[in-house]
C-alpha cells in the first residue's frame, strides 16, 4: 500500500548549512522519519472506506529495520509526488537529485542526505520550501492496540520500503498523516485536527477509567479488611447480656442498665457489694477485677442465726414458763417413744 509523511527540513535559516557542490548540486540533511507514533489517514487513503480516520502506529522495530533503512539508499528525489512509482522508465522525468547511502537512525528519527542536482528543486529549497514528503509502500496490520505513550491505534505499519522522497509546498512540522499535497490540503488539516482532538479525549477516557477501576480495587479492599476485622455483633450482646444478668443479681431487678456502659455497670454493682467509698478509688481494671469476684459468690440465703436473734420478743417465753418446760422434758425424756412404761 502506498503511503506518503510529511517532515520539515528545518526553519529557513537552517538550509545555509547545506553543502554545495563544485558543479552546483547542492547536498541537504533531513529527516525523513519517525517511529513510535501514531499518524492519522482518512479512511479511503487506505482502502477502508468504511472508517472516516484511521489511527496507524509506526512501530520502531520495522521503522528501523535494517531493510527499512536501506530502502532509502540512492532513491529518487521529487519536487512534489509523481502521479506513479518511480521505475526507471520515469526517473528522467521526475527525479531532481537522489538520496545518499549514508541513511542513520537519528533518536525516534531516521537522517538521510539528500543530493539535489536540479535547478529547480534547489531553487525551491532556497526560496523556503522546507518540507519534504516520503512516498513509501507498506503493510499494515489491522489488530487494534497501544503505543507506549498510550495512545490508542487501528492499525500497525510493517514491511516499510522507500519509494521516493519528494520535496513538497505545503506541510507542518513533524509527523503529519496525509497522501500527497493539492486541493485538499485545508480539508485534510482540519480532518487531523479533529482526529487529534478525538485521539486526546480517548487517551483522557483510557486515563480515568485507570483511575476509576484503581479507586474500585482500593474501596474493595478496605471493605474486605473491615469485614475480616469487623467484632461479632451476636457475641457482643450476648456477653452484655449475661453482664446485666449478674448486676441484677447483686442490685435487684429493678437495676436499669439503659445508657450505661459495660464498666458503669460493674461499678455500680461493686458499689453495692463493698460499698460507694470503696469503689469510687478504684481504678477501671480494680473495678473489673472485684466484680469478677462479687458476681462469682453464690447467692445468698436466709440466716438461721439472723432469723432467730430478730425473732419478736412476743414470741419468746417467761422464765417461769421456760423452767417447766425443762422440768417436763427431764420427767419425760427417758420413757420408749411409744409411751410404754
Amino acid at each position: 500500500m502506498p503511503l506518503f509523511d510529511t517532515f520539515s527540513l528545518g526553519p529557513a535559516a537552517g538550509i545555509d548549512a547545506a553543502r554545495p557542490t563544485r558543479n552546483g548540486a547542492l547536498v541537504v540533511q533531513a529527516r525523513a522519519a519517525r517511529a513510535g507514533n501514531v499518524q492519522l489517514y482518512r479512511g479511503d487513503e487506505l482502502a477502508r472506506p468504511d472508517l472516516a480516520a484511521v489511527r496507524v502506529y509506526r512501530d520502531p522495530e520495522e521503522i528501523f529495520r535494517a531493510e527499512s533503512l536501506r530502502s532509502f539508499g540512492h532513491k529518487a528525489v521529487t519536487l512534489d509526488h509523481p502521479a506513479e512509482a518511480v521505475t526507471p522508465r520515469t526517473w528522467r522525468e521526475v527525479a531532481r537529485g537522489h538520496v545518499g547511502d549514508e541513511v542513520l537512525r537519528d533518536g525516534e528519527f531516521v537522517r538521510i542526505p539528500m543530493l539535489l542536482a536540479d535547478a529547480a528543486a534547489i531553487a525551491a529549497v532556497q526560496g523556503g520550501r522546507r518540507e519534504i514528503s516520503v512516498g513509501y509502500h507498506c503493510d499494515l496490520d489491522w489488530t487494534p492496540g497501544t503505543a507506549p505513550d498510550g495512545s490508542p491505534y487501528d492499525a500497525r505499519q510493517t514491511g516499510v520500503v522507500v519509494d521516493h522522497v519528494a520535496i513538497v509546498e505545503r506541510g507542518r512540522a513533524g509527523p503529519e498523516c496525509r497522501i500527497g499535497d493539492g486541493a485538499e490540503g485545508d480539508l485534510r488539516r482540519r480532518l487531523a485536527d479533529a482526529v487529534a482532538t478525538l485521539l486526546a479525549h480517548d487517551t483522557a477516557m483510557a486515563r480515568l477509567r485507570e483511575e476509576h477501576a484503581a479507586a474500585l480495587a482500593l474501596r474493595d479492599g478496605e471493605i474486605a479488611a473491615l469485614r475480616a476485622g469487623a467484632p461479632d455483633i451476636d457475641a457482643l450482646a450476648a456477653e452484655r447480656a449475661a453482664l446485666i444478668a449478674d448486676a441484677r443479681r447483686l442490685l435487684g431487678d429493678g437495676f436499669d442498665p439503659a445508657g450505661l456502659d459495660a464498666g458503669a455497670i460493674r461499678r455500680a454493682a461493686v458499689a453495692a457489694s463493698l460499698g460507694e467509698a470503696e469503689a469510687a478509688a478504684m481504678s477501671p481494671a480494680s473495678i473489673e477485677g472485684a466484680f469478677r469476684v462479687v458476681a462469682a459468690r453464690p447467692p445468698a440465703g436466709p440466716d438461721p442465726l439472723r432469723a432467730a436473734l430478730r425473732r419478736p420478743a412476743a414470741d419468746a417465753l417467761s422464765p417461769e414458763a421456760a423452767h417447766a418446760a425443762m422440768a417436763e422434758t427431764l420427767r419425760n425424756a427417758w420413757k420408749h417413744p411409744r409411751g410404754d412404761q
